[in-house]
């Protein structure tokens, strides 16, 4: 759980389970800030650089200042704008972690048409299949992590049963 203060911090302010932020870290950058992929995506969250322009950046330009793209090699920085990213993907989404860890690796825009097509989505809502085996693979990854973070660092606790 490195960068735990960060990704704790961000993943609470942007309403995200921090297991699901760990999972990401984990299955794009195995926790390496300086990582940047052969797309250009950069840092622990792999950011891209079109994606931080385009939406994140937009929005957090006026409460960070002027932040470079090599700032995305900086964990907190990377940190941020990815919560962020996750956070608004959440909403548009419905907090389905499906969806939204699709759109975060294959781009909102395909998750819409994937849910458009009878041959993916039954009802328009609930994504049935994956089309693309990266983005089925990259999933089935992120949520496996996700479930182990979960399992072994976020266990829900019961509470012990009262007597009556």
């Amino acid at each position: 759980r490195r960068y735990q203060n960060l990704v704790e911090n961000f993943s609470r302010r942007y309403n995200l389970s921090t297991e699901l932020v760990y999972a990401i870290i984990h299955s794009e950058s195995d926790f390496s800030p300086t990582l940047v992929s052969n797309k250009s995506a950069m840092g622990l969250m792999q950011v891209v650089p079109d994606t931080a322009n385009d939406e994140v950046h937009k929005y957090l330009y006026g409460r960070m200042g002027d932040v470079g793209f090599d700032d995305l090699r900086v964990p907190e920085t990377n940190i941020r704008y990815g919560t962020w990213y996750l956070g608004y993907l959440s909403r548009r989404f419905d907090g389905d972690a499906t969806k939204i860890v699709c759109a975060y690796h294959a781009g909102q825009g395909n998750v819409d048409s994937w849910l458009k097509n009878p041959q993916y989505s039954a009802d328009g809502v609930t994504l049935d299949v994956i089309p693309t085996q990266d983005t089925a693979t990259y999933a089935s990854r992120v949520l496996r992590a996700r479930d182990v973070y979960r399992k072994y660092y976020f266990p829900v606790e019961t509470p012990e049963p009262t007597e009556s």
